[in-house]
């Protein structure tokens, strides 16, 4: 088994492969028809698995090319997606020729990190991913909404011919120094033209006293609930610049819609709480779900470019199975008012962790606390054998407290110097 990137004209294959293994509608006469034309796609690089060359390829996976936010800085990350096997070529390595190659060919291509949507997070944790950050899926009674307090403002209705332009405006400055959230040319281009209306989709933004505008709602129906929810089914959303923006678009969604819908359900970066906003919670509902799952592409890009706080030096034992550069120990030299210094040493390594670990720490869906529960992750205090066991031998023997001094490193750095909390989050589906 072998893999390579499809050339455009064997893109309908990728195609193929998806409608077949998601038992979803295929054109086949027509996508062969399209393929005679087709071309590079710029956006999106296409790999196929192939048992032989010459024949089709028997599995598939979409690198969605992406442009990200991460510590201040501007990096690529891809996307994957459309990962398809036929049935009778399932379990053969078909889908893991394809990653290695993708992810080899991200690397060399300058890429930082790369992001993915799991079924699995047990399947994918053996390409090197980790789970990211979270997303709150709030479902608020739209009667529970009676008692927010008046913030002013107006809401109008965005249609066709409308300017959606305040849509992006709002994105870039919500999303602007989230880490993991990507550049966008448009918030959303299904909402051009007349594709809203056809699909019963309604845009709603909401501007304050001055005419600013701070937040808009996408919405559909989902039975009873004001559906606002970016997903898979549905690219709905809730976006606000600050609390009085949000009280605004609530309030008219109380006023507006509380004869149609029973409730409203929306997203949010797990790092917004809302539990001192909104004025009744007995009757929501609040639950965590998963943003994704992303690994270090270029681990030595990423410590260069990391946030750090404060001063220290950390030496970081990185392991990948698939991009034999990140397969290094760097020390990661850290100060306030210049560039983070990162080099290669063969001294020891004061904590081992794999690259999807490395990039959520990082870009800060976990802390340093969340390595007590860790177990593939090392940390290699003084009075530790060098020569240790494996790591869920010595996993009891961690305590990261805020208050323990087994929160400081072998070098002596706080460790939450280099990996503590941040607001992270990609809307962005592939």
């Amino acid at each position: 088994m072998f893999a390579r990137k499809l050339k455009p004209d064997e893109y309908w294959r990728a195609g193929l492969n998806m409608a077949v293994a998601f038992e979803s509608p295929f054109e086949y006469e027509k996508e062969l028809e399209k393929s005679k034309t087709a071309k590079e796609e710029p956006s999106e690089d296409y790999y196929g698995a192939f048992t032989n060359e010459g024949e089709p390829p028997v599995a598939s996976v979409i690198m969605n090319k992406k442009q990200v936010k991460f510590d201040g800085h501007i990096v690529k990350m891809g996307g994957v997606g459309g990962v398809a096997t036929l049935p009778a070529h399932r379990r053969g390595g078909a889908v893991r020729a394809c990653m290695e190659e993708s992810l080899r060919n991200l690397y060399q291509e300058g890429y930082a990190l790369s992001h993915l949507y799991p079924f699995s997070t047990a399947y994918y944790r053996q390409y090197g991913f980790a789970p990211a950050g979270k997303t709150l899926r709030w479902r608020v009674k739209i009667q529970d909404l009676k008692r927010l307090p008046g913030v002013g403002g107006t809401v109008r209705q965005l249609l066709p011919g409308d300017d959606f332009a305040p849509l992006s405006k709002l994105y870039d400055k919500v999303y602007g120094d989230i880490n993991f959230s990507c550049l966008r040319e448009a918030y959303d281009k299904d909402l051009e033209g007349d594709k809203p209306l056809s699909q019963k989709r309604w845009v709603f933004l909401w501007s304050d006293d001055h005419g600013v505008p701070g937040g808009f709602l996408v919405g559909s129906r989902v039975k009873d609930t004001l559906h606002c929810v970016t997903e898979f089914s549905g690219r709905d959303g809730l976006i606000f610049t600050d609390a009085k923006a949000l009280i605004g678009l609530l309030n008219f969604v109380h006023t507006a819609f509380i004869a149609n819908f029973e409730d409203i359900e929306f997203g949010l970066p797990d790092h917004i709480d809302l539990s001192g906003l909104l004025p009744e919670l007995s009757g929501m509902d609040c639950k965590p779900v998963l943003n994704g799952m992303a690994r270090a592409v270029n681990a030595e890009m990423l410590l260069r470019l990391c946030r750090c706080r404060g001063e220290g030096r950390l030496t970081l034992g990185i392991t990948d199975r698939i991009i034999p550069e990140n397969n290094a120990t760097f020390l990661l030299d850290f100060a306030p008012g210049r560039e983070n210094r990162v080099e290669r040493t063969n001294g020891p390594a004061d904590i081992e962790l794999d690259v999807g670990n490395l990039a959520v720490l990082l870009g800060g869906c976990r802390s340093a606390d969340s390595i007590a529960m860790t177990p593939d992750i090392r940390v290699n205090f003084p009075q530790m054998n060098s020569t240790h066991a494996d790591s869920w031998a010595n996993f009891p023997q961690m305590n990261f407290s805020q208050t323990e001094p087994a929160q400081w490193d072998a070098s002596g750095v706080d460790l939450s110097q280099v990996f503590y909390r941040k607001p992270c989050h990609i809307l962005d589906l592939f």
